[in-house]
């Protein structure tokens, strides 16, 4: 089945944002702590999505939170340093070429846009890059939700701020488990970015499309969407 077959009901769009709108680092922040406690990349992840993830902080705060939990407090300046770049990154998001060309062609044809991250707390911008606010109509942080993909309740902070149903939502993702399978189970439509080309076999999710750029989804969504675009404030 097409995508303007399957997607026809659909009247907003939510992207995820590291690696689907903005360039990730080589080292993702999470990781370059695990490097720095001389720790996996898996308990590190752990320990961000028990609390870092849902909560906004400080840099600082948190740095001395992860530095005494491991029990290492000399190591709290190194991870402030670390923190403190992801902040700026944050700040000044490097966006991927195609991302304000999709956008601007998705907002001009009556879609209503959101984003959605699984952001630590200390990584939340106090204000909204002047890029996010020219192009979509929220962004979600799951520092301000409490919630983090592929979570149920990820998804529905944003079905509570658009009012609208999940058939009506598009989840567009890189994460296989987090964008993809989350959405999915919670009866949103979903596409699957896949930058790198990955080789192996498809997605497992028969009504999944895989893209392997933005450029490509103004052609398969409808040629109109509703008459009005939903708008609202950054979520929080």
């Amino acid at each position: 089945m097409s995508g303007r077959a399957m997607w026809s009901g659909v009247r907003a769009v939510c992207f995820d944002m590291g690696g689907t709108l903005i360039r990730p680092e080589a080292v993702a922040t999470t990781g370059q702590v695990a490097e720095v406690l001389s720790i996996s990349l898996e308990e590190a992840r752990a320990f961000m999505g028990r609390g870092a993830k849902r909560r906004v902080i400080t840099p600082q705060c948190l740095a001395r939170e992860i530095a005494d939990a491991y029990g290492r407090p000399e190591l709290t300046g190194p991870l402030t340093d670390v923190l403190e770049r992801a902040r700026r990154r944050a700040e000044d998001p490097q966006l991927y070429p195609d991302v304000a060309d999709t956008l601007t062609a998705l907002r001009a044809r009556g879609f209503a846009l959101y984003a959605m991250t699984n952001a630590l707390g200390s990584s939340v911008p106090e204000q909204e890059p002047a890029a996010f606010r020219e192009l979509l109509d929220a962004v979600f942080y799951s520092a301000r939700t409490g919630a983090i993909k592929p979570e149920p309740a990820a998804f529905a902070a944003v079905e509570r701020v658009s009012g609208l149903r999940s058939d009506e939502l598009l989840h567009v993702g890189d994460s296989v488990n987090a964008d993809v399978r989350g959405a999915t189970a919670v009866g949103w439509h979903t596409a699957w970015v896949d930058r790198h080309h990955t080789t192996g076999p498809l997605m497992p999710e028969a009504s999944t499309l895989r893209l392997h750029t933005l450029n490509t989804l103004p052609l398969l969504l409808p040629a109109r969407a509703a008459a009005t675009t939903i708008t609202s404030e950054v979520a929080g």
